[in-house]
Formats: C-alpha cells, sequence, structure tokens
C-alpha cells in the first residue's frame, strides 16, 4: 500500500515521511481514529515506506521487491494480528482471508471483516495463543528488511491477554516496529497505551467523501453527494452506501413507509422476509437511508439549500414532511439508531424491523392526528 492509494491525511504522511528519512522512528505507535479512516492502510502504507529500497521524499517506489511483496501483504518481515475467533485459533489461521479481504477493501470494518468470514454471530477476540504466537515470531530477526513490523488492528479486542505483550511493547528486539490501529482508544489497556507513541487520524470531510466516489468510484454525483451525508466522515460507510442508493432502496423505503403510516402490519411483517435478504449491513444501510430521508424533511419544511435528493425522492420527502417534523424527529432517529445498535450487537433482525415498524407507524399516526385535530 503507497501513500498515494490512500486518500487525504496528507499533514500525517508528510510528517511520517520526514521523520523516517531522519531516522526517527517510535518503535511502539498507536493510530486513533474513528472507523472508516484508513488508518489500517495508512500503518500498512508507513510499513511498506519504511522498508522500501528506493522510496522518494513523499511516498515509496511501489516497484522494488519489498514494494511489490507489501503490495500484496506478503513480505516475510510484516506481521499482522486482528480479531478472530475461537480460543484455539492464531491470525496466521485466517491470514489468507484477511489479506484478500483488505487487499479488496482498504477501509475494512470488523463488521465487514466477520461478513467475509461468514462468522457474523461469532465473538471477535485477540486471543492468549495469538499474544504467545506473536512473541515467538517477533523473537526471530527481519528475514529481508531493517525492520520487522507488526500491525495489529484493533488491539481493543485484546482484553487482559494484552498484559502477555507488554515488556515486548516496551523491549522489543532491536528494529522491531509495532504499528496498533484502533477506533476505541477506551478499550485498550491503559498499560499499552503508555507504551506507545498516540497519532489521530482524523475522520474524512464531506468534500473529500464525495469527490472521492465521483472521480474514484465513477458514482454519479447526486448518490455520491448523498452517500457523503450519510456517511458521517466514514469512507468506507460511503461506498457501501453509493452502492445501496445505486440500487433500488428508495422504492423499498417508500413502500415500507406508506405501509406503516396505513397501518398494515399484516403486509410489513410479511415483507420481513424480504428485508431480511439485504443481510445485516445492509439492513444498516437501509436503516441509515431513512435517517438521511427523515433530515431531509426538516430541512423541506426549513426551506434549506442543503437537501441532496433526487427528484423522486424529493417528491416523497414534500409529502412525507407533513407527518416527520420536530414533534417526533427525535423519537424516529433515536428508534433508527437503537436498531442499528442492536443489530450490531447481534439481536434478531426481524424482531428489530418489526419493533422499528410498529414505532413508526405510531409516530406517523399520532403526527397525522395532531394535523387534522380542529
Amino acid at each position: 500500500m503507497k501513500f498515494s492509494e490512500i486518500l487525504g491525511h496528507s499533514a500525517i504522511k508528510a510528517n511520517w515521511t520526514s521523520s523516517i528519512r531522519q531516522g526517527r522512528v517510535p518503535h511502539a505507535q498507536l493510530l486513533v481514529g474513528k472507523e472508516g479512516n484508513s488508518a489500517l492502510a495508512m500503518a500498512t502504507a508507513y510499513a511498506q515506506y519504511l522498508s522500501c529500497a528506493q522510496p522518494t521524499d513523499s511516498d515509496s517506489c511501489g516497484q522494488c521487491p519489498s514494494c511489490i511483496k507489501y503490495q500484496q501483504l506478503i513480505h516475510p518481515d510484516l506481521h499482522f494480528s486482528f480479531p478472530i475467533f475461537g480460543a484455539d485459533a492464531i491470525c496466521d489461521d485466517f491470514i489468507q482471508d484477511f489479506r484478500a479481504a483488505f487487499i479488496a477493501n482498504p477501509q475494512l470494518s470488523l463488521g465487514q471483516w466477520f461478513a467475509y468470514l461468514k462468522a457474523d454471530n461469532k465473538k471477535p477476540n485477540i486471543p492468549i495463543k495469538e499474544c504467545r504466537n506473536i512473541i515467538k515470531k517477533l523473537a526471530l530477526r527481519p528475514y529481508e528488511s531493517s525492520y520487522k513490523v507488526l500491525v495489529m488492528w484493533l488491539p481493543e479486542y485484546l482484553g487482559k491477554e494484552g498484559n502477555v505483550l507488554l515488556k515486548l511493547l516496551e523491549e522489543p528486539p532491536q528494529n522491531t516496529l509495532f504499528l496498533l490501529v484502533t477506533d476505541n482508544q477506551e478499550a485498550i489497556l491503559s498499560t499499552i497505551i503508555s507504551r506507545t507513541q498516540y497519532t489521530r487520524i482524523p475522520s474524512y470531510t464531506y468534500p473529500e467523501i464525495e469527490r472521492f466516489l465521483v472521480e474514484q468510484k465513477a458514482i454519479a454525483s447526486d448518490i455520491a453527494k448523498n452517500a457523503a451525508l450519510m456517511a458521517e466522515g466514514n469512507l468506507s460507510k460511503a461506498i457501501e452506501l453509493a452502492s445501496e442508493l445505486d440500487n433500488p432502496q428508495f422504492e423499498d423505503f417508500r413502500q415500507w413507509v406508506l405501509d406503516c403510516y396505513q397501518g398494515n402490519m399484516t403486509k410489513v411483517i410479511g415483507d420481513m422476509d424480504k428485508f431480511s435478504e439485504k443481510g445485516k449491513e445492509g439492513i444498516k444501510l437501509f436503516l441509515l437511508y431513512g435517517i438521511q430521508l427523515f433530515r431531509a424533511c426538516l430541512l423541506m419544511a426549513q426551506n434549506s439549500d442543503k437537501l441532496q435528493l433526487n427528484s423522486a425522492e424529493k417528491e416523497f420527502v414534500s409529502k412525507l414532511s407533513k407527518w416527520v417534523n420536530q414533534s417526533n424527529i427525535q423519537a424516529l432517529y433515536e428508534t433508527f439508531n437503537k436498531a442499528i445498535f442492536e443489530i450490531d450487537r447481534n439481536g434478531s433482525v426481524k424482531l428489530i424491523l418489526i419493533n422499528v415498524s410498529l414505532r413508526l407507524k405510531n409516530c406517523l399516526q399520532t403526527a397525522m392526528a395532531h394535523a387534522n385535530k380542529p
């Protein structure tokens, strides 16, 4: 992974390349930021630059034997540790899958990783056996490069087992580098944090994401604007949203809202199997899309010029804004966000969607009743 292949973060890239050229390489670094900010890709690009045989001032060459192996994530001095499942497993058991998933999606999230493994209901962790395997691997000398690198993705899943690594983190073998990548710093052992140098990787801005979707992914402008607004700085989510919005997401949502509004709950419940076919991530994106349209209802009521909708969406939102307003928007936001949270926690998707449907029906019909009062 080259720095030039990663969107944004120019100041961090410049600082890192400068410090490496000056020989200032902290042996343990913690990269902190929200999901979808390319921190894992940044860590890998840092390691590739460090090992490159012909680096420029701003990037690795991408052509030397070291870079070619790094691009495929198969360099013998590059090691990965990441959440897996099973107390007796180690990350080497999953490394082929991880390489394939990461190369296909450099903004990989934990949910996407476990979906790739078809392990949605498994509990992610980095077990004690993996910690001992790390110690064993890093005790060896580098094979080809000056540095031996461990990229640990989501060290918050170490739990108390992370204490096994404290001595190694504090006094690593010569030319050994730890790059820890997290989106939940508070869940990491304080004893680990205290042994690392901290770098915050910021979330992407709305213009950065919109431009990336249009220029790099050839997404239509109106879809890119919608996806960028809904993603809230998460590039990975924006790419998924753009794909979903390019599909008939709108018609499914419109019909569902109309059925709830009309109180046709028999049909709503009957449609749950169709909704379940979207999968967990697809349903989360569907609910996020709904939140975006509810937000558009408020903006339309205020005659805002910030609406980023196509003509069909505008027509629908114009009608929906009669029933989605300041009186119920908070309840709708809370209902949809709670549903997303419960889906993430492996709740029953069908029961969650039925509950959301009932709450949506109540909110819309209550608003209609108030509007019809003399």
